[in-house]
């Protein structure tokens, strides 16, 4: 997939990983007429791709492109993950911000039906489709496979219980697992009317349930103000998302200058905390996903990145002949580096002191403290072990290391990639959390490419 978008990009693009089957293309300084030109060349490649072995399987690439102006990158990937979910519903179009919004906006809402059975999915579309668009699924996996492919265009789900293969409870058990019903409401419909029935339903997470046989006015009107209910929903969480935008637009420009006054003066180069910031929230990511215990949700995870850029901050305090020696430091020396965790913590928690209760400041403190301790206890400056390391410090010390192996130092060579993390997996560089070992091991192929560096950056050693 990455070859057949590379073949209809510029070389001076950058094309990233956005999750299992989505990418983002930054194409700077590009026309308008090439920028759509572009796009349709993508969708077209991947179009034409020949997968080995299965020749007559034809991918399909929805594409949504916006222009940024006067915006961070992240707001512009919001912009066009919109987009992108009306070239879904469009089924495997190009669409950009060029195109006509009031087009999208007098669509009515997109309802999904699913129930194995076609006489009842046929009387619930007959009773809806004037006011509202219907796709149909006779069965549990495909309704979570359109709810996959369609995303942010559905409106609202009408979900069957007694389904072949995989029932209506557990469509609502996936979906509720994946955060899925927090947008999209889910409707239970089935003849079933006993208590246990009901209850397991809303305790799934279901916004309604409806009984057969159907009236048609109360299920119209059901319909209708749920779907009604969740767009005021949707509204006030874009609108508690701008202003949360806001907030880190402003601390993402103080923490830019505070990172970079630590990185010119350590002689670190200036990829060294872009660098961490990725991987942390690349790692965080995959841990979340693999870990039954770990939740942290989109704006934690960026939230915890952002903060990783601080994680050195107290080497400001550390004397330059020191900071910068380009030997190996004495016993006596390195007992004096280590004091960047307190004194970082310290700096953090002064800080912090003027905003009780501010996230970015507490994770800021766990992470400047706690980056240097290790699963076993051996690590400082606390002797912390296991769980007893919040996991923001956990993520963060992965990513240092593998940053500060994989960097040229003065006295060495940047240590390949594959040998960095054999390295770290082998336990050269201290002992980690193995459940983040292993989401380390996952991604690693996405670290090369994501974390790809010159080859004459000069970086000081991490200590």
């Amino acid at each position: 997939m990455a070859t057949a978008i590379r073949s209809g990009i510029r070389s001076t693009d950058e094309l990233v990983r956005y999750g299992c089957d989505k990418f983002v293309v930054v194409m700077p300084n590009i026309p308008s007429d090439d920028f759509t030109r572009r796009l349709h060349q993508v969708s077209d490649a991947v179009h034409s791709t020949i997968i080995p072995g299965h020749e007559y399987v034809s991918l399909t690439a929805c594409v949504g492109g916006v222009r940024i102006h006067g915006e961070t990158v992240d707001e512009g990937v919001g912009r066009a993950a919109q987009l992108l979910s009306r070239a879904k519903a469009k089924a495997g179009t190009v669409v950009t911000d060029a195109d006509s919004i009031e087009a999208f906006q007098s669509e009515k809402p997109l309802v999904l039906i699913a129930d194995d059975s076609e006489m009842n999915r046929a009387i619930l579309s007959e009773m809806l489709k004037d006011e509202h668009c219907i796709l149909e699924a006779d069965n549990g996996r495909v309704a979570l496979d359109m709810v996959d492919r369609y995303g942010d265009e559905l409106s609202l789900v009408l979900l069957d219980i007694v389904m072949p293969g995989i029932s209506g409870f557990e469509v609502l058990a996936d979906l509720s697992r994946r955060s899925g019903i927090d947008n999209l409401p889910v409707i239970m419909i089935s003849s079933e009317d006993s208590d246990d029935a009901v209850l397991r339903a809303y305790e799934l997470g279901a916004s309604d349930y409806i009984n057969r046989p159907f009236d048609s006015r109360v299920v119209r009107r059901r319909v209708s103000n749920t779907i009604r209910l969740y767009a005021k929903q949707r509204r006030l969480t874009n609108l508690l998302s701008q202003q949360y935008n806001e907030r880190v637009k402003n601390s993402r420009m103080l923490i830019d200058i505070m990172a970079g006054v630590m990185e010119l003066r350590n002689g670190e180069s200036g990829r060294h905390v872009t660098n961490i910031e990725k991987l942390t929230e690349l790692l965080l990511g995959y841990l979340v996903q693999r870990s039954g215990t770990i939740s942290l949700d989109n704006e934690e995870r960026s939230t915890i990145a952002l903060a990783s850029a601080l994680h050195d901050i107290g080497k400001m305090s550390i004397d330059d002949a020191i900071l910068n020696k380009p030997g190996r430091l004495t016993p006596e020396e390195f007992e004096i580096m280590k004091t960047h965790t307190t004194i970082g913590a310290n700096m953090l928690l002064e800080l912090g002191s003027h905003h009780a209760g501010n996230a970015l400041m507490e994770y800021a403190y766990q992470i400047a403290r706690w980056h240097h301790e290790r699963w076993d206890g051996k690590g400082y400056p606390d002797g912390l072990k296991g769980d007893e390391i919040p996991i923001a410090a956990q993520v963060v010390s992965v990513a240092d290391v593998y940053d500060a192996l994989t960097s040229v130092r003065v006295y060495k060579d940047a240590i390949p990639h594959e040998e960095a993390i054999q390295m770290i997996l082998d336990g050269k560089c201290g002992t980690f959390n193995p459940l983040l070992l292993d989401c380390l091991l996952e991604v690693q192929d996405q670290i090369a490419e994501t974390l790809a560096r010159p080859a004459d950056v000069v970086a000081f050693p991490t200590i």
